[in-house]
C-alpha cells in the first residue's frame, strides 16, 4: 500500500504544470518538520514545459539553511524563478528570508524576521520588509502541532508596470497566520496555513494567503513535494488581478 501511495504521488509530481503567482513567503513549510538540533539544509528543483499559445518554460530553484538549538531557531531561506516565453523575454521573482525564533519549543517563542523580495511578473520591483512578533502553539500531539502567530512589521514597496510611472509605499502593517502540520504516514508530512496581513487603519482590506502542500520521501536525502497556494489582495497598489494562485511540484534534496 505504501509502495502504491509512493508509485501515485510520482506521477502526479511529474504530471502537474506550474503557475507561479503567490506574493507571500511561507517560512512555515521549512520548520514544519524540523524538531531536532543542528544544522538542517534543503535544495527544491522544479522544472515545467507547457505548450499552450505560447511555449512557456518555468525553472525554480529555493533552497534553505537552518540552524537548530535547543532552545532557538534561525533560517536563511532563498528562491530564484524563471519564466520564458516562447524564447524570448525572461520574467523573473525571488526573495531572500532571515528569520530568528526564540524558545521554539515553548508554547510562546518570540520571533523576529526581515526580508527582500521582487516579482517582475506582477510589477513588483522592489519589497523589504522587517519586524517581529509572537508565536503560540495551542494543539500538540506526537505526531501533529497547531499554532498561530502574530507581530507587527514595516514594509517598502516599489511597483511598476510597462510603459508607466513607479509607486513607491511604506506602511505600517499586521502580520499574522495559523497553521497546522503533521504526519500523515511515517515517510509523509502535510502542512495547511494561513497568512493575514494589514495596514492597522484598514485591517479588513488585507493581503491574505492560504497554502496548502505534501512532502512525500522517496528516500533519507531526497524527497517530492507538492503544494497548492492561494492568495488575495483586495487593494492592489497597481493593476493586477486580485486573486493569484500557484500549483507547483518540486524535487526536494535534503543535507
Amino acid at each position: 500500500m505504501r509502495l502504491l501511495f509512493k508509485s501515485i504521488l510520482f506521477v502526479v509530481f511529474l504530471t502537474l504544470p506550474l503557475q507561479t503567482q503567490a506574493q507571500l513567503l511561507n517560512v512555515e513549510s521549512v520548520r514544519a518538520d524540523i524538531e531536532s538540533a543542528g544544522w538542517h539544509g534543503e535544495l527544491e528543483f522544479d522544472l515545467s514545459l507547457n505548450q499552450y499559445n505560447e511555449q512557456v518554460f518555468e525553472f525554480a530553484n529555493e533552497s534553505n539553511l537552518s540552524y537548530f538549538t535547543e532552545r532557538h531557531a534561525y533560517m536563511l531561506l532563498n528562491s530564484l524563478k524563471f519564466v520564458n516565453l516562447d524564447g524570448n523575454s525572461l520574467i523573473s521573482s525571488g526573495y531572500v528570508h532571515l528569520r530568528s525564533t526564540l524558545l521554539r519549543n515553548e508554547k510562546l517563542s518570540p520571533e523576529i524576521f526581515v526580508q527582500y523580495q521582487y516579482n517582475n511578473n506582477l510589477g513588483l520591483n522592489n519589497r523589504a520588509l522587517g519586524g517581529g512578533g509572537v508565536k503560540y502553539r495551542f494543539y500538540r500531539t506526537k505526531n501533529w502541532q497547531a499554532s498561530i502567530s502574530t507581530g507587527l512589521m514595516y514594509e517598502f514597496e516599489e511597483w511598476q508596470l510597462a510603459g508607466q510611472s513607479s509607486i513607491k509605499n511604506e506602511y505600517l502593517k499586521t502580520t499574522s497566520n495559523i497553521r497546522l502540520n503533521g504526519k500523515v504516514s511515517d515517510d509523509a508530512v502535510f502542512l495547511l496555513v494561513g497568512y493575514y496581513q494589514a495596514r492597522p487603519d484598514q485591517f479588513f482590506e488585507a493581503r491574505s494567503i492560504l497554502e496548502s502542500k505534501l512532502k512525500m520521501d522517496l528516500s533519507k536525502r531526497i524527497a517530492i513535494s507538492i503544494s497548492f497556494v492561494a492568495s488575495y489582495d483586495a487593494k492592489p497598489i497597481i493593476d493586477i488581478p486580485n486573486w493569484t494562485y500557484e500549483l507547483s511540484n518540486g524535487l526536494v534534496v535534503k543535507f
